[in-house]
């Protein structure tokens, strides 16, 4: 059997998609045999109590849990910085998975690196939305990614971004599958049939312009007038504008607390992705958790997730009147919708997750194989005050020592 590898599993989020995948992560990681987990999380996460109950070591981090509260947590980066290096140096973790960048990132992976790690990132998102503080969050997309010895993206769309973008190692990149989101139960249900109409559409997540949410509600005005009976919820927070609402369309603005989520996805027929604008989708796992088949634009990594097809339904451009045509497809056929449930849960159950760690897995071994070889060493330039961008820092000897 092989040795154990020592992960530092961490993530500083307290909402969202990060603490939900960080927790289906650990689950997984913790069955098996290969890998001992070390769990750093933000106290304030809405998972934290679920994510320690695990039963992994782990080390609770105080972030923030507001606006007002992130400048006081911030005045604290120094000493987690600390605790955290401490930690990686007592307990001899050789490598760190951050499973989501968080903003204080960029000054607390140094300290991991001090402590001997090597760190690991998964990419969500290689360029920043519209509407995200375009700017800023490309420089610290940017910073998070050259900081990193290893990425890891889920899907195959986001890689090839990451290297176009930055310019990243291919060698250095794997990619991961993602499992299903899992709210309320376990184990797989049967596969879902289409309800008597009017049939339910949800949109959820966060509103941003770039989600194309005012293409979906102009194909619920075009569904209106074609007297196809279906209705619309959208729930989320977000400032993207949706002046005059169809009467087939109903908004909720609000963060849903976790504990809703499983009944949304319950009561619904099809989740709608009108996105113009993709890497992968955190949405997509939630409703294959419950069976509830997708409708996505051709864009990013959606085609992926949906197995090109096998797991969901295409639209065939981003317009409204190919939303509204995709739509009509997926709630005209029962069979077929039928089908596509049946899909879902074959294919995105347990072993989709299992199937995930283990590539999560090789990544880190290979990782930690790389940083356990010798160094090796160049000759010091001629001029050293002008020495190259690519040159590491000075060894102890006056040689420096590439990265």
């Amino acid at each position: 059997m092989r040795s154990r590898l020592p992960v530092f599993l961490w993530h500083l989020g307290r909402r969202g998609g990060g603490p939900r995948y960080t927790l289906e992560l650990a689950q997984e990681l913790r069955k098996r045999d290969d890998v001992a987990v070390h769990l750093a999380l933000s106290r304030q996460s809405e998972l934290f109590d679920e994510t320690v109950a695990l039963g992994l070591p782990t080390l609770p981090i105080d972030t923030y849990d507001s606006v007002a509260s992130f400048v006081t947590g911030s005045t604290r980066i120094p000493a987690v910085a600390a605790t955290i290096r401490r930690y990686v140096e007592q307990h001899r973790l050789p490598v760190a998975l951050c499973t989501m960048a968080h903003l204080w990132n960029a000054l607390l992976v140094p300290w991991l690196k001090k402590a001997g790690a090597g760190n690991c990132l998964v990419v969500h998102d290689a360029v920043p939305h519209t509407g995200e503080n375009y700017a800023v969050r490309h420089l610290m997309i940017k910073h998070d990614v050259r900081q990193a010895d290893a990425l890891i993206t889920l899907s195959e769309a986001v890689r090839r971004q990451v290297i176009e973008a930055y310019r990243y190692p291919a060698d250095r990149i794997w990619t991961s599958s993602m499992g299903p989101f899992r709210y309320g139960r376990t184990g797989l249900a049967a596969p879902r049939h289409l309800a008597a109409a009017p049939h339910r559409l949800l949109f959820f997540g966060r509103l941003r312009p770039y989600k194309g949410l005012d293409n979906l509600i102009e194909a619920m005005r075009l569904l209106e007038r074609r007297h196809f009976p279906v209705t619309l919820s959208v729930v989320g927070e977000g400032t993207a504008e949706l002046p005059g609402l169809p009467a087939n369309v109903r908004i909720e603005r609000r963060w849903v607390p976790e504990s809703e989520i499983g009944q949304l996805f319950t009561d619904v027929d099809l989740v709608v992705l009108p996105y113009r604008e993709a890497s992968q989708s955190g949405v997509i796992p939630i409703a294959h958790h419950f069976g509830v088949p997708t409708v996505v634009t051709p864009l990013g990594g959606l085609p992926e997730q949906l197995g090109f097809g096998e797991k969901g339904f295409i639209a065939e451009g981003f317009s409204p009147e190919a939303l509204a045509d995709c739509i009509v497809d997926a709630l005209s056929a029962p069979q077929r919708y039928a089908e596509i449930s049946a899909a879902i849960l074959r294919s995105d159950g347990d072993a989709q997750w299992t199937q995930a760690a283990t590539e999560i897995v090789g990544a880190l071994r290979a990782l930690a194989t790389t940083l356990a070889m010798p160094k090796e060493i160049s000759p010091p330039p001629k001029r050293a005050k002008l020495w190259p961008r690519n040159w590491g820092v000075p060894g102890e000897s006056g040689e420096r020592i590439m990265r």
